[in-house]
């Protein structure tokens, strides 16, 4: 079996790619693959306490592993450099066997970033890096706005692109409903002309309407939401390549 990863990544902590990770599920599900061809993991992360994706794997048994072997607590950095942790070699094969081991079997795995693109570089396990020892396509996930957001988006894509990383497509996320046909006119204008190498995939209103609906897990209405900001046929089939399950 071809396994398909997909890896999220974002602008930085908190700009919602747990929420990008909740909506791909979702529309997955909604795809016809059933749970058992699923995955979702965070082989890296900064923060131990439990987020509603996980609660939605759990509820709806999607194979999943919030929480990672490798947690960057405060003072790691020094303890790594100091020696006092793993090399670089073994973090990293630590992470990458992680996710080559829930995506068994698996038909689609995602694989949730921590920060921003080159979190984790002073130990060589960068998102960058733990995407690049894997066959897998990249979702970069940035904040809402035109000039920073661009700029942001520029600095963080070209640094993955320079590392080796194709196939990136662009969702931009927490777009205020106010500014959101503003935003998408002139990011859908001028990002194209800096990055002509991606895929703009789509912008994500901050309605927030995804934080009741993971609580009461209603799968329909989360997909229904995610879908109305990205569309499911460019997103899985055109984009990411799958085909089969009612998508061709």
């Amino acid at each position: 079996m071809d396994t398909k990863y997909l890896y999220v990544m974002g602008s930085e902590s908190g700009v919602g790619k747990s929420t990008v990770c909740m909506g791909i599920l979702a529309q997955l599900l909604a795809a016809g693959f059933n749970a058992g061809q699923l995955a979702y993991i965070k082989p890296v992360t900064q923060c131990i306490e439990k987020q509603p994706i996980a609660i939605f794997c759990k509820q709806t048994k999607i194979s999943y592993i919030d929480i990672g072997n490798l947690v960057f607590k405060s003072g790691f950095s020094r303890d790594f450099i100091d020696g006092l942790t793993k090399p670089c070699d073994e973090l990293l094969a630590d992470s990458v066997a992680s996710i080559l081991s829930i995506g068994k079997d698996k038909e689609v795995v995602i694989i949730d970033g921590v920060g921003d693109p080159s979190v984790g570089s002073v130990a060589g396990v960068s998102n960058v890096d733990v995407a690049l020892s894997l066959p897998c396509s990249v979702i970069f996930v940035g904040k809402p706005g035109i000039g920073a957001a661009i700029d942001n988006t520029v600095l963080c894509v070209s640094f993955m692109q320079y590392k080796g990383l194709s196939n990136v497509g662009i969702i931009y996320n927490k777009v205020p409903a106010s500014a959101l046909a503003d935003i998408k006119k002139y990011v859908t204008k001028r990002l194209p002309e800096l990055l002509p190498d991606t895929t703009l995939l789509g912008f994500i209103g901050d309605d927030q309407i995804i934080d009741t609906r993971w609580k009461e897990n209603i799968g329909e209405d989360i997909v229904g939401w995610f879908s109305s900001y990205i569309d499911r046929q460019t997103l899985l089939c055109n984009w990411l390549g799958i085909t089969g399950h009612g998508l061709s």
